[in-house]
């Protein structure tokens, strides 16, 4: 569990950036192999790059499998109120700077005692983390059954749909609804009557609701409402 897992400083180097939708892109970082970065799926880290005027520093969560402690992903949202985030589509993080990883940090995990069916939600970004645990989970066979929703703002806001389209096809028990709407609470009620009208076993699921705070303050009553059990929902 996320208390087994000991804090840790690592500096990590650029091994690659690369758009994945309009306004969304991917850091790819590298750790030494001397010093990986031990973390749970779904946990999050704070990065940190030197700058004249003061390290930039963001909390973000981890976007790949932690079977693979070297290679680490992350999904960054453009956001003008984010320097990281910032220098990140400014060009300013090239390929080779140096990164600071400082964590890892959260309980967004899955339950390692549990090998229930996976319940999914995210909204945009929020994706970000809901890979890395399906990724884990797919690679552990911890979990057999999935069900996937995610929200987006527009239609090709998807970006990794082409993903979450290749987990179906591969797994018998992997659902994947794309939803849009522009109202991320607005949103929110769709997905949850979408699995009201569905053929998920909402209440014998474990919950993952993930994205932005509008997004997540209006699902997870309405997963409750639709027959999410309270104590198995986290987000």
């Amino acid at each position: 569990g996320p208390a087994d897992i000991p804090d840790q400083a690592v500096v990590a180097t650029v091994r690659a950036v690369a758009d994945l939708g309009a306004d969304v892109r991917l850091l790819h970082l590298q750790t030494p192999r001397s010093n990986r970065l031990r973390f749970l799926a779904g946990q999050s880290v704070t990065l940190g790059v030197a700058s004249a005027g003061g390290d930039l520093l963001q909390t973000v969560p981890l976007a790949s499998c932690p079977c693979d402690e070297r290679n680490l992903n992350f999904h960054v949202q453009r956001d003008p109120r984010s320097a990281f985030a910032e220098a990140l589509f400014g060009g300013r993080l090239r390929v080779g700077e140096a990164v600071n990883v400082r964590g890892p940090v959260g309980d967004f995990v899955l339950d390692a005692e549990s090998d229930q069916p996976l319940l999914l939600a995210a909204c945009g970004t929020g994706f970000g983390p809901i890979k890395s645990l399906i990724e884990h989970a797919i690679a552990s066979e911890q979990v057999e059954s999935f069900a996937l929703y995610w929200l987006a703002g527009s239609p090709d806001g998807h970006y990794l749909g082409n993903q979450c389209r290749a987990w179906q096809a591969a797994f018998d028990h992997f659902s994947y609804v794309p939803l849009v709407d522009a109202d991320q609470a607005s949103g929110a009620a769709r997905l949850a009557g979408a699995l009201r009208d569905g053929a998920v076993p909402v209440a014998a699921c474990d919950v993952f609701v993930a994205g932005p705070a509008a997004f997540v303050e209006a699902a997870a009553p309405a997963l409750i409402d639709a027959g999410a059990a309270r104590e198995r929902l986290r987000t």
